[in-house]
């Protein structure tokens, strides 16, 4: 029998002190910078914190400060102001000049300090970049584009440059005057487009939908300057996307279709600048045409168009917009992980850890009317509801003390209440959680120069 095979002793392995050696410092600069972006196509908080891990990182990836308007990778897409609720709105001196933000694909929450809301209320939002208005005097009409977490800021003209452009505004006193702009901005839809690198050139186009118009200023223009051309009357708000503004409006003489509508940006014209040629429509689809009950949201990466089959509205229908330059739409019955809130802007959010009450593949929105109800006087109320688009069921949104929304909803707020607010403009740039028992009005600014700003 032959002895038995001797054993090896197992290898010692050195182990070096943490970090030492490790690749990591000493990747190439421009593999550093792809990865980069490759992160920064995810969430700009991640790219943010990417650039954190080392110096040399840092020094290879692009700095966001400063390239955060002009590079539309860096534009903050799926972050929403969050609204606290209670009147605290944007500058209110109990907020210290921070003002939150909601990740509607994450759930993930960022407090930032922005002192710019001290003087300066929000028009409106596009691609995650806040649409400011300054007040700092009655007269004070000034527009600047603000990207929330680097602080860049675009300087646009006053909106108040609009109206010698208009003849009959041309007698009027100062104060009839904003009195009349500020009916324009009872609903304002802005796109954002970003010229060539070296030009630095940003452009910003305003849909006034209460007024039927269009205009549009750039970075370094002393007045906006408004389209000849007049924007037909709308179903629904108008929708950026992909640095176009997008409306639906009904289609002549028929009452289950609608047409889509695309605006561009100005194109440049060596003769006369800067022009917007006329809204073009590039699709229809088999929706009823009900006044503040057809849609277009941006979901994923797609435009869709959602609305009621019929004037009964007992079905919800979502189309896909499959195809921008041919106008083809597609009937879809499922939206993955994300879920659909219509209100004056309509969002959308991802059911994940982060955000577990949002149901994936539904629709939350409050167009149906309940029948008489003997509990609240007799009368029919409005219930926000939530229609599960794989099944053509509706159930109430939550509970039944939220689904009614007719009473201030108790504090603590939920979740479905601050993600609900974000699609109610008029609430949510005032601090003010959605119901219906509220007079809004902006009596927390009084030297605001315009009452019952934005909705």
């Amino acid at each position: 029998m032959s002895p038995p095979l001797p054993c090896p002793k197992r290898a010692r392995v050195a182990t070096a002190p943490y970090g030492a050696g490790a690749p990591w410092a000493s990747l190439p600069e421009d593999l550093v910078q792809l990865i980069g972006w490759r992160v920064l196509s995810g969430d700009l908080l991640d790219y943010v914190r990417f650039r954190a891990v080392c110096a040399h990182w840092s020094r290879s990836a692009a700095r966001p400060g400063g390239r955060g308007l002009l590079d539309p990778r860096f534009h903050p897409r799926r972050w929403m102001m969050l609204p606290e609720g209670h009147g605290l709105y944007p500058g209110h001196p109990a907020l210290g000049g921070h003002v939150r933000f909601l990740n509607l694909s994450t759930g993930a929450l960022a407090r930032l300090h922005l002192p710019l809301f001290h003087d300066h209320v929000i028009l409106g939002c596009t691609d995650g970049l806040l649409l400011l208005l300054r007040h700092c005097d009655p007269g004070d009409t000034a527009v600047r584009l603000l990207h929330p977490f680097t602080g860049d800021v675009a300087e646009l003209p006053p909106l108040s440059s609009l109206l010698p452009q208009m003849e009959r505004y041309g007698d009027m006193t100062e104060y009839s005057k904003l009195s009349r702009l500020r009916g324009f901005l009872s609903g304002v839809g802005a796109a954002v487009t970003v010229g060539p690198a070296a030009a630095g050139a940003i452009t910003v186009v305003l849909a006034l939908e209460s007024k039927h118009l269009v205009a549009h200023a750039t970075t370094g223009d002393q007045r906006w300057t408004l389209s000849a051309s007049r924007l037909p009357r709308v179903l629904g708000r108008t929708v950026s996307f992909h640095g176009n503004l997008y409306a639906v409006t009904p289609k002549f003489r028929q009452t289950n279709s609608v047409h889509i509508w695309q605006i561009d940006p100005p194109e440049l014209d060596a003769a006369e600048g800067r022009t917007l040629l006329p809204p073009r429509i590039i699709a229809h689809c088999p929706l009823a045409a009900i006044p503040d009950a057809v849609h277009l949201v941006e979901c994923g990466s797609e435009l869709m168009v959602v609305g009621f089959n019929d004037s009964k509205r007992t079905d919800l229908a979502v189309y896909r917009v499959a195809d921008l330059i041919s106008g083809r739409v597609v009937p879809i019955t499922n939206i993955g992980e994300h879920a659909l809130f219509l209100g004056t802007r309509p969002l959308y959010a991802s059911q994940n850890k982060g955000l577990p009450s949002v149901v994936a593949n539904s629709i939350t929105c409050r167009y149906r009317v309940t029948k008489n109800d003997a509990l609240r006087g007799g009368r029919p109320f409005r219930i926000t509801e939530q229609y599960h688009i794989g099944t053509g069921t509706w159930s109430p949104a939550t509970d039944e003390g939220i689904s009614c929304w007719n009473e201030p909803p108790a504090s603590p707020y939920m979740l479905i209440h601050h993600i609900f607010t974000c699609c109610q403009h008029s609430y949510w740039n005032k601090g003010l959680i959605f119901h219906d028992k509220i007079k809004l009005d902006w009596s927390v600014k009084p030297n605001l120069w315009m009452y019952g700003l934005m909705d």
